[in-house]
C-alpha cells in the first residue's frame, strides 16, 4: 500500500496553480505557431503574434497570462494500491490560496451564485475531480478555465441516431453561436457518451490531453481532425476578426451510455490553453 501525503499534495497543487497560471504549455506555443503560418488573413497573423509575445512576456516576467484568471480544477488520479493520508480538499484549497495571493492572481470565484454573490477573495474552493486508474500510476493536474470560454461550453442530450455527424452539426452550432466570446483560436475539449452528468467532465478532462501527442483511438483521431478542419472553415478567425484559424485543436474523450441515449458535451478553451499534469 502507498500512502500519500495530502501536505505534499498541496504543495504540489500551489506550484501548479502557480504554474499554469504564467506559462503558456509548449504544445499549445507549437500549435499556435503552426497555425500561423496557415492563417491566410494578415489580421489574423498579427492576433497570433500578439498571443505568442503576450505568452512569452507572461514567462519571462512571471505575471498571469490573462487578466481572468480563471476557475482552477484539481485533477487527481490514484494508482492502484494508493491511499491519501489527511484532507486532501483543505490542503488543496489552501494551496490555491496561497497561489492566489503570490501570484496576484484575480479572485474570480463568488459564493452564492444566484443571490449576493459575494467574492471569496482567493479563487477557493477549487473544483476536485478525484479518480482511481486501473495502472499503478499516480498523476495530479490542475486545468484554470476563464469566464468567456466557460460560457460558451455546452452539453446537450442528443437521440441515439444521431451519431457522430449530429454530434458534429452540435459542436459547430455552438461554435458558431458562441465562439467569438471565448477569444479564439480555440481548443475543444468533446465529451461522448457516459450520461448527462459524465459527458461534461469527459469534455472538461479531454482538454488536459497534449495537443502534441495523437489520440490512441485512430477513429478518435480523424474525428479530431475532422472536427478542427469544420470549425475553422466558419471563419470566424483568431481574436474573432475574421481568418481561416478558428480552432487550434479538438480532442474526445468517450464512455459507454445508455442505449437510448447519446449524451455530448463540448468544453470550449481559448487559445490560453492552462493546464499541466505530472505523475507523483
Amino acid at each position: 500500500m502507498r500512502v500519500l501525503s495530502t501536505r505534499r499534495l498541496g504543495r504540489l497543487v500551489e506550484s501548479l496553480c502557480e504554474e499554469v497560471s504564467t506559462e503558456l504549455p509548449a504544445d499549445v506555443v507549437e500549435a499556435l505557431s503552426r497555425y500561423r503560418r496557415s492563417e491566410e488573413s494578415p489580421t489574423g497573423r498579427n492576433v497570433i503574434d500578439m498571443i505568442l509575445e503576450n505568452a512569452g512576456e507572461a514567462r519571462r516576467l512571471g505575471v498571469p497570462l490573462c487578466q481572468d484568471t480563471g476557475v482552477f480544477t484539481v485533477y487527481l488520479t490514484l494508482g492502484a494500491g494508493t491511499a491519501l493520508d489527511g484532507d486532501f480538499a483543505g490542503e488543496a484549497s489552501a494551496a490555491l490560496a496561497r497561489a492566489t495571493e503570490r501570484g496576484s492572481l484575480r479572485p474570480s470565484v463568488v459564493r452564492d451564485p444566484t443571490g449576493g454573490r459575494e467574492n471569496t477573495c482567493d479563487n477557493t474552493p477549487p473544483l476536485l475531480e478525484v479518480s482511481v486508474s486501473r495502472g499503478d500510476e499516480t498523476t495530479l493536474g490542475v486545468l484554470a478555465k476563464g469566464g468567456g470560454c466557460e460560457m460558451a461550453s455546452r452539453v446537450a442530450m442528443l437521440p441515439p441516431g444521431a451519431g457522430w455527424p449530429g454530434v458534429l452539426d452540435f459542436i459547430l452550432e455552438v461554435v458558431e453561436r458562441r465562439g467569438a466570446g471565448a477569444c479564439p483560436p480555440l481548443v475543444l475539449g468533446v465529451g461522448i457518451g457516459g450520461s448527462f452528468d459524465a459527458a461534461p467532465k469527459l469534455a472538461k478532462r479531454a482538454l488536459l490531453a497534449p495537443l502534441d501527442e495523437p489520440n490512441p483511438d485512430p477513429e478518435a483521431s480523424r474525428r479530431e481532425e475532422e472536427l478542427v478542419g469544420a470549425v475553422n472553415r466558419l471563419g470566424i478567425g483568431p481574436g474573432a476578426l475574421g481568418g481561416t484559424v478558428t480552432c487550434i485543436g479538438a480532442r474526445i474523450l468517450e464512455a459507454p451510455c445508455h442505449m437510448a441515449t447519446l449524451p455530448v458535451a463540448l468544453g470550449v478553451n481559448c487559445h490560453s490553453l492552462r493546464r499541466k499534469v505530472i505523475t507523483i
